[in-house]
């Protein structure tokens, strides 16, 4: 019987990856990849969204101020109405309401940013006139 020669080489597993070990593996890179940078995206579009409102926040305060220091006499004055103001360069619409009672005025503020009209806030002032105090009868 003859012996075929068997070569050393043939015998020994090869070394390396194969083309369908790099294919799976850049498959699952590219996975990792877009879901992170679609994760990257939303936490950009919250940040925007969370400086909006905290600067429509800040604004509506500084208008619940504003009201707060205007005397009675002086908040029967005011018009109801529509205005564009501007607060750490951006624009805002703000919208007066006033509703006059005996010896109450309510008046409803609402700011929206000018870019984003559907972000609506709002807040609600009211203030009465006392022709006297409670707690003292013969002031």
């Amino acid at each position: 019987m003859m012996r075929l020669p068997i070569r050393r080489a043939a015998l020994r597993a090869r070394a390396g990856l194969s083309l369908l070990e790099i294919m799976i593996a850049m498959t699952m890179l590219a996975t990792v990849l877009v879901t992170i940078a679609k994760l990257s995206l939303d936490v950009a579009q919250m940040g925007r969204t969370n400086d909006i409102v905290t600067r429509r926040t800040a604004v509506l305060q500084q208008q619940a101020a504003r009201l707060g220091a205007i005397p009675y006499t002086t908040l029967q004055t005011l018009a109801s109405g529509t205005a564009t103001i501007t607060e750490g360069g951006v624009s805002y619409t703000r919208t007066l309401t006033l509703t006059q009672g005996s010896n109450r005025i309510t008046v409803t503020v609402k700011v929206a940013p000018t870019a984003y009209p559907t972000m609506t806030d709002s807040l609600v002032f009211d203030h009465g006139y006392s022709t006297g105090s409670p707690l003292c009868s013969g002031c």
